[in-house]
């Protein structure tokens, strides 16, 4: 016997069945969510368990036509892991702009769960402010290591607390390797709140290598309908290993001075003067003086480029190796008798751990620049771009040798003159190298 279907009885089947797709629904957001908190918790034991590693990092801000000019860059190698004076901390040597077409400048930053440290070549002087403190005077690029939370206990926290929600999107490759996307909606500010500068952003994504867990990229999202900007900064050639002690500071150049602004301990002075210190950056002001009897060292400034190869170059990566840098430019006409001079040295020391830069400045066409330097089977490397560079070794007439030796000590460093051929500056060079092999 035929059952008949009466019309009550179409909305009960069609209502069971909706129910049935919510509930669905429901159970796999909550499945979702519960895994994206999973795999934030393993970041939190991988991070906590790492004792260190090394990488290449750069930062960008992306807002369309509109803004993509006004948005800050920065690039070079980090270095993370436990300092003996600071605990967690992270290192970043390379360059930064405060805005796209702004020129480069040299960054050699700490940054500790209380405090930035960073050195500055150009006034000669090391800074040290707390992390809560005044931004005065604090580069504007400093608070966009966006992945400086990982020396705190919970790296996530910021975003996840108080989060509206927490998904697990796509998986994506980032520098080759594959990472699970988190995407964190954070709760909208009241008007109470005082969340401004680098934490006014909407959303944050977390890019965490699948295998060991590691963060790879960190994107902050503003996204305030029609205008929405981008922070990002991205990790690769990661390499998990325990950076040594040199590695977690920052340089310390003989007599530069040393500019503190950290309260100092309640014990050893009075609350009056506590309260001076932390309000006058420059309370805390002395030299940093070499031993008495002791020759004067100078050492490189902090440096990173990236050759036309694509191949990083840091302090840290020549530590062990002997590295001339060659300021140089086509447009310049001492650098037409030089740079084949260059070239033979280079070839010259071929068997040995000596790295030979030619470092281009200000080359009206690169791409011309770059073809011409290949044709001519040169046996250094080039770099192109190489302005904040020759501003950090103050090197301001063209050609100019620099000779770096295995401990990172400034050995030569001569520039062409009346009194001093291109033929000259790079017998000396060369002779500089042979000695620091010796």
């Amino acid at each position: 016997m035929t059952r008949k279907i009466t019309q009550n009885m179409i909305p009960r089947t069609m209502l069971a069945f909706l129910c049935s797709v919510l509930v669905s629904i429901g159970s796999l957001a909550n499945a979702q969510e519960q895994s994206a908190n999973d795999i934030l918790d393993a970041s939190r034991v991988a991070i906590q368990e790492l004792s260190g590693f090394s990488a290449q990092f750069r930062m960008k801000g992306e807002g369309g036509s509109l803004f993509a000019d006004t948005l800050p860059s920065m690039g070079g190698q980090l270095f993370f892991g436990t300092h003996d004076q600071y605990g967690r901390v992270i290192h970043c040597i390379g360059e930064a702009r405060d805005q796209q077409k702004s020129p480069s400048q040299a960054i050699d930053l700490l940054i500790a769960s209380d405090r930035y440290l960073w050195t500055d070549t150009q006034t000669q002087s090391i800074h040290e402010r707390p992390i809560s403190g005044p931004a005065r005077g604090l580069p504007s690029a400093f608070p966009l290591v966006l992945i400086s939370s990982i020396i705190t206990d919970d790296p996530f926290a910021k975003d996840t607390n108080n989060a509206d929600d927490v998904r697990l999107l796509a998986q994506e490759t980032i520098a080759d390797t594959l990472c699970d996307v988190i995407h964190i909606k954070r709760t909208k500010p009241n008007s109470r709140s005082k969340q401004s500068g680098s934490d006014a952003y909407t959303d944050a994504r977390w890019y965490i290598g699948v295998n060991d867990r590691l963060p790879r990229k960190i994107e902050h999202i503003t996204d305030a309908g029609m205008v929405k900007i981008t922070l990002l900064f991205e990790l690769s050639n990661l390499k998990i290993v325990e950076p040594t002690q040199k590695q977690l500071d920052i340089s310390r150049p003989q007599g530069f001075t040393f500019k503190s602004s950290m309260p100092k301990p309640e014990s050893t002075q009075d609350p009056d003067q506590a309260s001076q210190t932390q309000l006058d950056p420059d309370t805390e002001s002395q030299p940093i003086r070499s031993q008495p009897n002791q020759p004067r060292v100078q050492y490189a400034p902090p440096y990173a480029f990236t050759t036309i190869a694509g191949t990083e170059v840091a302090n840290t990566t020549q530590e062990g190796r002997i590295t001339v840098l060659y300021f140089w430019g086509s447009w310049c006409v001492p650098c037409k008798v030089a740079s084949p001079l260059v070239s033979e040295l280079a070839q010259s020391f071929q068997a040995d751990p000596v790295d030979v830069f030619a470092l281009a400045i200000r080359e009206a066409d690169p791409d011309q620049t770059r073809a011409d330097f290949k044709a001519q089977n040169n046996h250094h490397t080039l770099a192109l771009d190489a302005e904040a560079l020759a501003s950090s070794f103050k090197a301001r007439v063209f050609p100019t040798i620099v000779v770096i030796d295995q401990e990172g000590e400034i050995v030569f460093q001569k520039s062409i003159t009346k009194e001093l051929t291109s033929e000259e500056l790079v017998a000396g060079a060369k002779e500089a190298v042979q000695g620091a092999i010796e």
